[in-house]
């Protein structure tokens, strides 16, 4: 017989199963919940998420927008706007059959046999919002089909609920319609209508006769939002209409499933031809199986999760104050307080002399996992273990370590192994809020594979995510994107690949953009690209007057295309210093844990072959080379704000070349730090191939995931050469505490000093350069001390509060860092 602990951990198992199949948090007889709380001047294309258990994802089209609604924003049928695409210097539809591409959604194929609709492209691609499956021409997110689910709801007991909204004006309009399809051949429909001049909602099921009319008060509805529902009682044969909660009409009705089609299809706000328009707003559409509502009701709130009142409101952390915005002192005087400081550049340097700043690569480590995980992020929980998230066989896995270097793959129970948010979940990164409630506290930030958007998910352990109810942004994830919460600028930084700019030979050139937001679970403010916007990008970055314009037509009208301007440039290639044809994949930036005024970024770039620079350099993609299209390296860049970056190409910051007898042609660095006593410990899936290998057979995996170790706050240092002394001093500063400690490498001929001045520039009796007991040594941690005669100081508490600055004398010495503390011990590690 099972104990009650053995039967606990099978019950907490099936239970978290049960859970982790539902990725958003909606009732278990919800069909589909469709929010619209997406961005406004949301471009065609974009993904609307159903915040449903089954993923019956919406696509917007030039016939719908998203307006403001009755709880945050709504869906409404539009005019399409005068549609005149650019491609390749041809405008119309006619020359876009010579020069366009099918999956662009500019050309349309020859019609299927016996067929009247002809195919979709972006010209006819006037639905409101729509999931249409067939139409296998382009490029489109792999939809399932709704005829074959919950949402095939004619069968049973259903309820379909809205807020609407409707204009002063207007006849029929369509509501909601499912398809059998082929959509617009035939009425295998499931179709609801208003008629606002008659005054009714109209209920069409295929084998059912004529419509159900349920009478409604139109005036109400042009008036104000208001609630409504039709809800089935199928053992009453009955459906009835409920406004603002109140039933109002009802009519005997007798529906039938309708027949699975592989071509089937929903349509909101339009019908299947993208004609008999809705004319109003439509706010969070529910579709239930069951009946809902059988009596009077007081009208729901919103079901959004963010906006049901259910989520106390976030106060944001804030950390201290920049002290060099831009990289230069933000006062006259820097309050250094008790904060550590990094030399990552000459911020605090008022002078110098014989100096130089040096980057530091990571060590290379061991093998930590024998396979890849694509994008990665290493996080430490609260438990001390060590995660590395990554992608796995059904979305997002997790594999773990006590020690750092022995990495397994949990078993999560409920049938899902590591996975802790399944497929479309796919590529993104992990991080810890510190705003959050304790619900939500570990988030995703994920791009969705096959469908487009990239959303925040969120966990209270870090172990069975759920995806937020809305998109935070609506592009196409080329790669991972990566995110921080940044407590001295009291924002979240995000930062996403764009593939927008283009080579001299007219090849895709990525940069990286930057999104800052306070608000990470509501859709993340967006504005669409205009042309005064192209003319002030053409002066930061190369465009091509030929690419496809506007941008987003780039994956057809049913799968959302990738960044382009949206966003202010976080960084990208340098003609001053990059090699033509060099760049970005991901900038894996972030701020740096153990100091404030500090962010690291470790970015990804990669080197073409093929299409730019001479012959002996474009010869080396040929197949006969047996390599590919090129290699990829990981470099450090430092900034004091996150904005603005100074990169350290040299040396890399993890080089491509043999490690132990692993080729390390690709070596993509994981988001993210964890700190074991004085290193620094990251990790990094590396390739053995180069990028778009030839298929060229070795002896070793294709991926695997190393280990790199760093010195605490070694990234950067300020260094004087071996041959002579090298020193600075810094600008007006203010300290408070009674140690001054130093990170700190002299070797073992080297040597420092570090002294105080007054703000008159004199040097201080009993703490000047000159009377400072050498440093001599290898330090992550070094108190300062002086020589008074023949007594040794190292209390400094005299000149806490005062305006001082210190002077430091070096050689052959490395300096990393200097922090003052209350006592003698570090206080900020």
């Amino acid at each position: 017989m099972s104990s009650p602990t053995i039967l606990a951990g099978r019950i907490g198992a099936i239970i978290a199963g049960l859970l982790y199949a539902l990725p958003c948090a909606a009732p278990a007889e919800t069909a589909a919940l469709w929010l619209f709380d997406e961005q406004e001047q949301l471009y065609p294309s974009s993904i609307l998420n159903d915040a449903g258990p089954d993923g019956y994802f919406l696509v917007l089209g030039r016939g719908g927008a998203i307006v403001p609604g009755r709880f945050g924003r709504a869906l409404r049928p539009v005019e399409p706007a005068p549609f005149e695409p650019k491609y390749a210097g041809v405008r119309s539809q006619e020359e876009f059959s010579d020069a366009g591409r099918f999956d662009f959604g500019l050309v349309s194929p020859p019609a299927k046999p016996g067929r009247t609709v002809p195919p979709m492209t972006w010209f006819n691609a006037t639905f409101a919002a729509t999931l249409v499956n067939g139409d296998e021409h382009l490029r489109r997110t792999p939809f399932p089909h709704p005829t074959e689910g919950s949402l095939n709801i004619a069968g049973g007991e259903f309820t379909i609920e809205f807020w609407l909204k409707l204009d002063a004006t207007g006849g029929e309009g369509v509501v909601f319609e499912l398809g059998s399809g082929p959509r617009g051949e035939n009425e295998i429909v499931t179709r609801l209508t208003v008629h606002p001049n008659e005054g009714e909602f109209r209920l069409y099921s295929h084998g059912a006769g004529e419509p159900v009319r349920l009478k409604t008060d139109s005036a109400a509805l042009r008036r104000e939002w208001t609630h409504c529902a039709i809800v089935h009682d199928r053992q009453r044969g009955e459906v009835t209409h409920f406004l603002g909660g109140k039933p109002v009409s009802a009519a005997p009705a007798r529906f039938e499933r309708l027949p699975a089609g592989q071509e089937d299809y929903i349509s909101v706000g339009r019908d299947g031809l993208w004609q008999r328009p809705l004319a109003g707003a439509l706010d969070e559409l529910r579709i239930s199986t069951h009946a809902v509502y059988r009596a009077a009701f007081a009208p729901p709130g919103s079901f959004s999760r963010r906006l049901d009142g259910s989520q106390p409101p976030v106060a944001l952390q804030k950390g201290p104050p920049l002290q060099f915005p831009g990289g230069k002192p933000a006062n006259p005087v820097v309050e250094l307080a008790g904060h550590k400081h990094l030399f990552i550049d000459d911020a605090l340097l008022a002078r110098t002399e014989n100096l130089s700043f040096t980057a530091h690569p990571a060590r290379i480590e061991e093998i930590v996992l024998g396979h890849g995980t694509g994008w990665t992020t290493v996080v430490e929980g609260d438990d001390g273990l060590i995660r590395l998230y990554g992608e796995a066989q059904g979305g997002v896995g997790v594999w773990t370590s006590k020690d750092g270097v022995n990495f397994t793959a949990p078993d999560l129970g409920g049938g899902r192994g590591n996975i802790v948010a399944p497929s479309p979940a796919k590529r993104g990164a992990a991080f810890i809020d510190p705003n959050a409630p304790a619900d939500q506290r570990w988030k995703l930030l994920m791009g969705l594979h096959e469908r487009g958007g990239i959303f925040i998910y969120t966990s209270p352990d870090g172990w069975n995510f759920t995806r937020n109810d809305v998109a935070a942004l609506p592009f196409w994830a080329g790669s991972a994107s990566t995110i921080y919460y940044d407590d001295q600028r009291q924002l979240y930084a995000a930062n996403h690949r764009m593939d927008y700019g283009r080579t001299e030979g007219n090849k895709t050139y990525r940069y990286s953009l930057r999104t800052e937001v306070t608000d990470v679970m509501d859709a993340w403010p967006f504005k669409p690209v205009d042309a005064a916007r192209k003319e002030e990008m053409r002066r930061q970055i190369r465009l091509a007057d030929d690419a496809l314009d506007p941008w987003w037509l780039d994956n057809g009208p049913l799968a959302p295309g990738g960044f382009s301007i949206e966003y202010p440039i976080a960084m990208g290639p340098d003609p001053a210093i990059d090699p033509i044809a060099t760049d970005l994949y991901n900038t894996r930036a972030i701020k740096y844990p153990w100091a404030p005024d500090a962010y690291v970024a470790f970015p990804l770039w990669y080197f073409h072959y093929a299409g730019d620079g001479p012959l002996t350099r474009q010869v080396l993609e040929h197949p006969s080379m047996e390599l590919g299209s090129g290699l990829v390296e990981t470099q450090l860049a430092v900034s004091r704000d996150g904005v603005t970056w100074k990169r350290h190409p040299r040396p890399a910051y993890i080089p491509v070349g043999d490690f132990k007898g692993f080729p390390m042609n690709r070596p993509y660095i994981a988001f993210g730090l964890v700190r074991r006593g004085d290193e620094i410990w990251q990790y990094c899936f590396t390739r053995s191939s180069y990028h778009s290998g030839h298929g060229v057979k070795r002896d070793v995996p294709d991926a695997v995931v190393h280990r790199l170790s760093q010195r605490l706050d070694g990234f950067v240092s300020v260094d004087a050469p071996y041959e002579m002394e090298g020193g600075f001093t810094t600008h007006p500063l203010r300290f408070a505490g009674r140690r001054l400690k130093v990170n700190i490498d002299t070797g073992a001929t080297g040597f420092a000093q570090i002294g105080f001045e007054d703000a008159q520039g004199r040097p201080i009796p009993g703490f000047s350069v000159d009377e400072c007991v050498y440093i001599n040594g290898n330090f992550v941690e070094h108190e300062v001390i002086w020589l008074n005669g023949r007594k040794l100081k190292a209390d400094v508490s005299a000149l806490d509060g005062q305006t001082v600055r210190l002077v430091v004398r070096m050689r052959g010495a490395s300096l990393y860092a200097l922090q003052f503390t209350p006592s003698s011990e570090l206080q900020i590690r």
